[in-house]
């Protein structure tokens, strides 16, 4: 980086983070006042606890007479919180002092209760002032993508956000910045706009067909035309481009015996090493085309996002390989034949095949040159226009696109300027505009949603152009398109009709599956699916692709009812879920033939309905052998009814069902003994019942009668339920 280069970096972070800073501080709050709640609680405090935590004696340094009950200092607070732990454990008095009635206790823990909740939720508000809020990994990129049409992932390098409390990582208190980040997003901006700006002719088009599967010595997985579940088709490139959107048709049909369902073909495209093959997915869709009829079934990507081969590689070339991903059997079935030694399994007759005719690679594709994604940015010049005077229209159209509002005149001037200074700098007008628009990515207004812009405690209404902003970051998690900033500059947006008609239509857009995907995936803590690793010797079967298709089931189950304006009851009981082949497979229900989810509707004896019966939910929740039902139980407090559990008291183990004293016993009669305990029982005997309801439900979502378990590599006796 040059040393003017590394001078533009530097102001742009001290002026970010100085404007960050100021604008999330929060107002002053309130003096504090003594509630009549909180005078009886002090009453309570000075008869059984001030002997032992006051003026005369402070047992365990520990002074409560005179602590603060300004609960909005994290000092006092967090002693509190300790107090309302050891009363709620019966710590506190201990049992050689004088002891508070049951409604006594009462008045004391729920004043500590309600003073620390809303303590919390001061802290994180602002005094009705509005915080700044940084876009999140997965909102940059699809701005940025929105922005200059283009598919890519441009947030691979930016560090992931932290959960808020409430389990989102859209909070705006949570979303600090760094300098450093705000120098890899200079470093995203830069290659994003190298990728879309062009200059020099148009690249070569690489073009290459095969109808033989490459066999090369030394792979350890058979390779043909035929691709079944022990078989791939290899198409090997030596030469390809490296960067640039290319497509891959492959020319197949499907071979299905009756009762199955469509072959699932997918793509993957990588390279070969000494250690491994590295490989990543492409795409995938079912082969329902016919021998009668082949159908042609094509792919985009952008190589560079690849394993590609370094210079003067050991095994030259890319590879795209052609695998067939039909599930044999639901999850915990009986296992396949294992093959004999030295030789390949045989293909299983009740499977269905794919038979690859030829796969056709293209690439770099463009529809002409300089592409549309240039020509949008760098629109024809009119004539009569110098240099700068076309530059400064280039800027205000790009800068107006990704501030999501029309750009002030000292903006347009700051960039002007910036362009400028840097032009001599570099060899063409296309490099130094490449720059500028770098640094309209990395300025506040592209990289934090800003409302409002007037200075007041009073409520205000939003501008047109921040509604447009609000609802598209909303439901789309992306920037507002063309339509709802036209509305915004005709000042049409906030009149109801016109609202409640854009809302619709952008219900019905695809870009709606980002509302429904990382609303689902946050509210529900779907990604506890991620942390559960399936014990195989338990579900020997089971696959991430099928942990996929759980997740799934939960956003497209979402995504019906919010579509369909079904009533909310549905998320706890409904006579219908969304399944595709395999997930139907696994809970033993009729349902689709191919991958594609669709509404199946639910019978009384099927065991299912709702979240509570999803394997996203029950897995999540699960230690991948065996069901957990605290750990269910405490997510449906959490996530469903907002009334989370205290965390459990240090040094308390879990229940270990092995103990001699627990083992052979039912499931209730463990949680039973496990509520003897005196610090386990205030909590357990509110948590124990919702999980025990979960109990029919195995470690992955199936309906069992019996619990198995498995000890030194042998089942034990299954017990009830």
């Amino acid at each position: 980086m040059t040393c003017r280069h590394t001078l533009a970096l530097s102001c742009l972070t001290a002026i970010l983070l100085m404007w960050v800073q100021a604008d999330t501080a929060p107002a002053a709050d309130p003096d504090v006042q003594r509630s009549p709640q909180a005078a009886r609680a002090q009453t309570v405090l000075r008869e059984f606890c001030y002997r032992c935590h006051g003026a005369k004696v402070q047992k365990a340094d520990l002074r409560l007479d005179q602590l603060a009950t300004d609960f909005r200092q994290s000092a006092t607070a967090e002693t509190w919180h300790d107090v309302l732990n050891k009363l709620n454990l019966g710590e506190m008095p201990p049992e050689d002092a004088s002891q508070p009635t049951a409604a006594q206790m009462q008045v004391v823990t729920d004043w500590l209760t309600t003073e620390l909740k809303a303590a919390a939720l001061a802290k994180r508000a602002t005094g009705r002032r509005v915080v700044l809020r940084r876009l999140t990994r997965y909102e940059y990129n699809n701005t940025l993508c929105d922005l200059l049409g283009i598919d890519f992932d441009f947030a691979q390098d930016l560090p992931p956000e932290p959960m808020s409390q409430a389990g989102f990582r859209n909070n705006g208190s949570a979303l600090g910045i760094s300098p450093l980040q705000i120098e890899l997003y200079l470093e995203s901006a830069r290659r994003a706009l190298d990728k879309v700006i062009v200059t020099g002719p148009a690249p070569e088009v690489v073009r290459h067909h095969t109808e033989k599967s490459d066999a090369k010595k030394g792979k350890k997985s058979p390779t043909s035309s035929r691709v079944d579940n022990n078989t791939t088709f290899i198409a090997r490139l030596l030469e390809y481009p490296r960067e640039g959107e290319v497509v891959v048709r492959v020319k197949a049909h499907a071979e299905v015996p009756e009762g199955a369902g469509y072959p699932r073909m997918r793509l993957t495209c990588g390279m070969r090493s000494d250690v491994l093959t590295a490989e990543e997915d492409f795409g995938a869709t079912d082969v329902t085309a016919t021998a009668d009829e082949p159908g042609v079934y094509e792919f985009r990507g952008r190589i560079e996002q690849f394993p590609l081969p370094g210079h003067n590689p050991k095994y030259p070339g890319v590879m795209f390989t052609i695998w067939n991903d039909y599930q044999r059997k639901p999850a915990g079935g009986a296992k396949p034949p294992r093959k004999k030694k030295g030789q390949q399994p045989e293909a299983d007759p009740t499977l269905p095949v794919i038979v690859v005719q030829s796969v056709d690679f293209e690439g770099p594709v463009f529809d002409s040159w300089p592409p549309a994604t240039h020509t949008q940015i760098l629109f024809a010049k009119e004539s009569g226009d110098d240099e700068v005077t076309y530059v400064r229209k280039v800027i205000r159209r790009f800068a107006t696109r990704a501030f999501r509002r029309p750009l002030t005149a000292e903006e347009l001037q700051t960039f002007v300027a910036f362009f400028n200074k840097i032009r001599a700098d570099y060899p063409t007008m296309e490099d130094a505009v490449r720059e500028t628009l770098a640094m309209v990515l990395v300025s506040p207004q592209f990289l934090y949603l800003v409302e409002p812009t007037m200075r007041t405690t009073k409520r205000q209404p939003l501008s047109d152009y921040e509604l447009a902003s609000r609802i598209s970051y909303f439901l789309w998690s992306s920037t507002p398109n063309q339509e709802l900033m036209d509305l915004a500059e005709q000042r049409k947006l906030r009149d109801p009709n016109t609202l409640a008609a854009q809302v619709s239509k952008m219900l019905d857009h695809h870009k709606s599956s980002q509302f429904v995907e990382h609303f689902t995936d946050q509210w529900l803590n779907l990604s506890g699916l991620d942390r559960v690793a399936v014990n195989p010797e338990y579900f020997p079967d089971f696959d991430d692709r099928l942990k996929a298709d759980m997740r799934r089931e939960t956003q497209h189950f979402f995504a019906e009812i919010l579509h369909q304006d079904l009533s909310a009851l549905n998320l706890i009981q409904s006579d219908f879920t969304m399944l595709n082949r395999r997930l139907a497979q696994h809970y033993g229900i009729s349902g689709p033939r191919g991958s594609t989810f669709e509404r199946v509707s639910l019978t009384a004896d099927q065991h299912r309905g709702g979240l509570l019966t999803h394997g996203s939910i029950l897995l999540a929740n699960s230690t991948g052998e065996q069901s957990h039902p605290i750990r269910r139980a405490v997510w449906l407090l959490d996530r469903l009814l907002d009334s989370p559990p205290a965390p459990p008291p240090p040094d308390v183990p879990e229940l270990n069902p092995d103990e001699p004293n627990l083992a052979g016993l039912p499931l209730k009669r463990q949680l039973e003994i496990h509520r003897t305990k005196e610090a386990c029982n205030q909590c357990h005997r509110r948590i124990d019942p919702w999980g025990v309801a979960f109990e029919h439900y195995d470690a992955i979502g199936q309906w069992r009668e019996e619990v198995q378990t498995i000890a030194k590599k042998k089942k034990t006796p299954a017990k009830p339920v």
